[in-house]
């Protein structure tokens, strides 16, 4: 059993969060002043919202909306989008778990939705955009479509933002945790035939979608190899019996172990494991290997999955980009010098900023929500995902697909980067009967008006 639950996790949780691992900036908010036509939208400027938790236990995740506001800022310096500026507010919600505590500024009534309302009949937003967590966006589905207010690339892996018919203003961004977990079952099944396999997931929709992911791609694990922790204890300060979960896995055998886990419990099992003398093929969520926010040696040489490239990809034109907007946004990023390691959660929150702007570029000056949807459903996207990124008016997931990585020694160390190194690119759907197709890795090259 691991000691001193409470402060280890909620020390790992402050390090590397829920889903992502991220860093605590500070935000300054600003208002829309009065709605207009189209609401958030005036001659000079649109304004966009969400809601991240920006204090409490998950405050890492404030890292992918400051990167966002970074790119916008970056925008706005040069002149913003057809001669818009973008304000972006961003408003703590803890999560959805104010009313917890656990280190939250936020009051204990503090929830999504209340920050949600906030944004919409308060600042008058034209849409969120990059609001955080499954949980957390599924409590506001009903009051954004009530409103009429898009509801833009939601940070979760969930297939629940890919409802067109039921919610055509929502969108999500990454691919599915379904679409990961096939993907990891193909590699299995060519690199690791034969290999009894192990999985540990989150109880949730998280581990849930990796798993019938891996089944739908062909693995079958037997029920004593098939285990989960609970979501809840990230809540409540307590870690679940990851001892018990890594001793059955080594019992029964287990050579590959798949995990659908956060970072904080990526880092526990990996530790765990490595106490025990137990080193199976480890095969990690995106979820949940991001290098630095996991920090660990016990990571090295794992597989991953991402659709966006390695972050020390020098020949990737959207890498000394990013860096050069990071390290200029003394706001956002105020410990971030030269010799500083992007990651993961900076590019995510870069990646979903573009594809705004992108859109914004081409819906033209004449900006309406449901002109805005139309175009984002027609446009193919400019950004720094490795795989294309175009939705339809039937899928409104966003990326179908990525690589398969590996994280990179770092000596004695944590690693703090991972390999791509076969740059093949596996897009695929949730169903069982999307088969798994391959591109070609592709560099969308930067807009001239984005340099």
């Amino acid at each position: 059993m691991i000691k001193g639950r409470l402060t280890r996790t909620v020390t790992l949780l402050a390090a590397s969060a829920l889903t992502l691992g991220f860093a605590a900036t500070g935000v300054g908010l600003s208002s829309a002043g009065a709605a207009t036509a189209t609401p958030g939208v005036t001659a000079n400027s649109i304004t966009i919202g969400a809601t991240v938790p920006l204090s409490g236990i998950a405050v890492s995740y404030a890292e992918v909306s400051a990167s966002a506001n970074a790119v916008f800022n970056y925008i706005n310096k040069h002149g913003g989008v057809n001669g818009r500026r973008i304000k972006y507010i961003r408003l703590d919600d803890c999560y959805n778990l104010a009313a917890f505590g656990l280190g939250c500024t936020a009051g204990p009534s503090t929830t999504t939705l209340s920050q949600t309302q906030v944004l919409v009949a308060q600042d008058h937003v034209f849409a969120t955009v990059g609001s955080l967590g499954t949980a957390a966006q599924d409590s506001v589905l009903s009051y954004m479509k009530t409103n009429g207010v898009p509801q833009l690339f939601v940070n979760s892996g969930s297939s629940d933002w890919s409802q067109p018919s039921t919610y055509p203003n929502l969108f999500g961004f990454q691919a599915s945790y379904q679409v990961e977990g096939k993907v990891f079952a193909q590699y299995i099944k060519t690199h690791d035939k034969g290999k009894s396999v192990g999985f540990i997931g989150q109880n949730d929709d998280f581990g849930a979608g990796g798993y019938a992911g891996l089944v739908n791609g062909g693995i079958n694990i037997a029920s004593d190899n098939h285990l989960s922790y609970n979501a809840a204890d990230a809540v409540t300060g307590s870690i679940s019996d990851i001892a018990t979960d890594v001793s059955t896995l080594q019992s029964n055998g287990a050579k590959v172990v798949v995990l659908d886990s956060i970072p904080a419990f990526t880092s526990a099992i990996l530790a765990t494991a490595h106490q025990d003398g137990y080193s199976p093929q480890w095969i990690i969520s995106s979820v949940g290997s991001d290098p630095i926010s996991v920090n660990s040696p016990y990571e090295a040489n794992a597989i991953t999955f991402d659709s966006l490239p390695a972050t020390n990809d020098k020949s990737n034109p959207w890498t000394p980009w990013l860096r050069s907007i990071i390290l200029a946004d003394k706001t956002d990023f105020p410990k971030f010098t030269a010799k500083s390691p992007m990651d993961g959660n900076m590019q995510y929150g870069a990646a979903f900023a573009v594809a705004f702007a992108e859109t914004l570029k081409a819906e033209g000056k004449t900006v309406t929500r449901a002109g805005f949807v139309k175009t984002l459903e027609s446009t193919k996207l400019a950004t720094l995902t490795i795989t294309p990124l175009q939705y339809s008016k039937s899928n409104h997931q966003g990326v179908l697909g990525g690589v398969i990585a590996n994280i990179s020694p770092n000596g004695s160390a944590a690693p703090i980067y991972f390999n791509e190194p076969s740059h093949v690119v596996y897009t695929t759907g949730n169903s069982k009967n999307t088969p798994i197709k391959t591109l070609p890795y592709v560099v969308s090259p930067i807009p001239a008006w984005l340099k």
